[in-house]
C-alpha cells in the first residue's frame, strides 16, 4: 500500500495535534494547582498587608513557604501521575525549575542594589517580575495560556499602582483581588479543563 503525499501530511498533522494535546495535559495539568495555590496566597497575603501591615512579614514568610513547598510537591506528584512522561519533559521540568530558583536570587540581588524602596515598590517588583516570568514561560515553551496571563496581571498591576497615587494605600488589596483571583481562576479554569 502505497501513501501519498497528502495522507502523509494529513498522517502528520494529526500526530502533531495528538502531540500538542499531551503537551497540554502536562503543562496545564500540572500548572493548574499551581496556580490555585499562589493566587490564594497571593489573596491572603496582600489583604493581611492591607488589614494588618503589623503581621505583614510573616505572612509573606509563611505564605511564600506554603507555596513553595507545596510548589515542589505538586509539580512533582502531577507530574509523576501522567501516565507519559518523556525524557524531554523531564528536562524541562528540571529547566523550569532551575529558572525559578535563579529567578529568585537575582530578585533578592536587585532588592539588596535598589534599597531603600516603600512596600508598594516591592509589591510591584515582585509582582511584575513573576508575570514576567509567566510571559517568557509561554513564549518559551509555546504556552499562549501563560503567556496572556502574566500579560494581564501586569497590566492590572500597573492600572493599581497608578491608582495608588490618587486613592493611596489600597494597592495591596487591590493586588490581593485582582493579581490574586486571577491566578486563582485562571488554575481553577485550567485544572477543570486538562483533567
Amino acid at each position: 500500500m502505497e501513501v501519498t503525499e497528502k495522507q502523509a501530511q494529513e498522517a502528520l498533522r494529526d500526530v502533531e495535534s495528538v502531540a500538542k494535546g499531551v503537551q497540554g495535559t502536562l503543562a496545564y495539568g500540572v500548572a493548574g494547582p499551581i496556580l490555585v495555590l499562589w493566587g490564594g496566597v497571593w489573596m491572603v497575603c496582600f489583604s493581611l498587608v492591607h488589614f494588618a501591615p503589623q503581621l505583614a512579614g510573616w505572612g509573606w514568610l509563611i505564605g511564600n513557604s506554603v507555596g513553595i513547598a507545596g510548589s515542589l510537591y505538586l509539580g512533582r506528584f502531577r507530574a509523576k501521575a501522567k501516565a507519559v512522561r518523556s525524557e524531554t519533559s523531564k528536562r524541562i521540568g528540571w529547566r523550569l525549575f532551575w529558572f525559578w530558583f535563579f529567578l529568585f536570587i537575582y530578585a533578592d540581588i536587585w532588592l539588596a542594589v535598589l534599597w531603600p524602596w516603600r512596600g508598594e515598590q516591592l509589591g510591584m517588583f515582585l509582582v511584575t517580575l513573576i508575570m514576567f516570568a509567566y510571559v517568557v514561560m509561554g513564549l518559551w515553551l509555546e504556552l499562549r495560556f501563560m503567556l496572556w496571563l502574566g500579560l494581564a496581571v501586569t497590566a492590572l498591576a500597573c492600572v493599581g499602582y497608578a491608582s495608588s497615587f490618587a486613592l493611596p494605600g489600597y494597592l495591596d488589596l487591590w493586588l490581593a483581588f485582582t493579581g490574586g483571583s486571577a491566578l486563582l481562576a485562571s488554575g481553577l479554569y485550567l485544572t477543570l479543563r486538562w483533567r
